[in-house]
């Protein structure tokens, strides 16, 4: 059967916005690259690409298995270890052909690895609870097609877990091309505090929308509300979009005319960043920052720039995002529930004599 028109009309909305975001083509280094094309010969590009290795204390682009993040509904300890000999994926609900997957019959489907960024909808302005990786796995809806064709009346697919975690996203996200169930992280198999056999991969929607140990997938034809949702969080979790320092930590004490080395990254999710702005009079005026081009649609951007401050004081420094549709990081501070952190982050730099 096929799918209904709202479907349809959502599906060409979403495709409609990353078409845009990729028209915004120099969106993602659109003013660095004129700022290069402006400069004489290629000493710009040279002294561009000198700042990143240059900078201390930028991240690395992709994050290592052992230092990603994790965040778990489960107390220390307790998260489920699964026997993937016993374990199959269950697909039901409003399908034509109900059927369970085994570990191996889903790393046989064809499939995808690529880089891509996760966040925690409650991770605080400036925080480390966000990471980078290069994934491998399959479409979410080729998965699906194994029980043959998804109802129209299905308004969302819904995910149960071994945890007894559950969550669940609309259909147009379910069948979303990038939208991937992962088995394979940085090369390895899937960690188990990653969520081991598989765990869903989902552009622009915060970390808990991608849920871990999935053991059975549903169409349903209502509004499913998850785990976290049930407590107040976002049923949306779309990604804020996010820049922060990694360099320099606040407190440190400078001297003036010293050139201080700044840096750290950014993220929209799927939007992607335009430009990064930093300020060194805490949102008086803004300077522009230098952005390394993102390994993929997906994920972080590292930025970096240096500032000499002129004379001794408190300088109170802050950094800005516009992400790749044009739109401005906001400065209104929030907390993280429900909807996610939001505020520009900042550090205090000590310039003393």
């Amino acid at each position: 059967m096929g799918p209904d028109p709202k479907f349809v009309e959502e599906m060409t909305r979403r495709q409609l916005l990353r078409r845009t975001a990729l028209l915004a083509g120099g969106a993602v280094a659109g003013p660095t690259i004129a700022r290069l094309f402006r400069a004489a010969g290629g000493g710009t590009l040279v002294y561009a690409q000198g700042l990143f290795e240059r900078v201390k204390g930028l991240p690395p682009e992709v994050t290592s298995n052992k230092d990603f993040y994790v965040v778990s509904k489960n107390p220390p300890g307790f998260d489920p270890v699964v026997n993937v000999d016993r374990w199959n994926l269950e697909i039901a609900g409003l399908v034509s052909r109900p059927a369970k997957l085994t570990y191996d019959s889903i790393r046989g489907l064809p499939s995808i690895e690529r880089y891509h960024t996760l966040e925690c909808i409650s991770n605080e302005v400036g925080g480390d609870l966000i990471s980078n990786a290069k994934w491998r796995g399959v479409p979410l809806r080729d998965v699906l097609r194994q029980a043959g064709d998804v109802s129209s009346k299905t308004v969302r697919v819904a995910f149960r877990c071994a945890d007894g975690y559950s969550e669940a996203i609309p259909l147009a996200d379910a069948m979303h091309p990038d939208t991937l169930l992962v088995y394979e992280m940085n090369g390895e198999r899937l960690p188990n505090s990653h969520g081991f056999p598989v765990r869903l991969l989902v552009p622009g929607l915060f970390g808990m929308k991608n849920p871990k140990w999935i053991t059975k997938i549903e169409a349903v034809d209502h509004n499913f509300l998850g785990y976290w949702e049930r407590s107040g969080w976002s049923d949306k979790a779309v990604v804020q979009t996010m820049s922060k320092f990694t360099t320099p930590r606040g407190g440190v004490t400078v001297r003036p005319g010293d050139t201080v080395e700044l840096g750290g990254v950014a993220y929209a999710a799927d939007r992607g960043v335009r430009t990064i702005e930093f300020s060194p009079d805490d949102g008086k005026t803004w300077q522009p920052a230098e952005l390394k081009s993102p390994l993929g649609k997906h994920t972080w951007m590292l930025w970096a720039a240096t500032w000499k401050p002129p004379t001794a004081g408190r300088y109170g420094l802050r950094v800005r995002a516009t992400d790749g549709l044009g739109m401005r990081q906001t400065s209104v501070e929030t907390a993280t529930l429900p909807n996610g952190a939001t505020g520009h982050h900042r550090l205090v730099v000590q310039v003393r004599a």
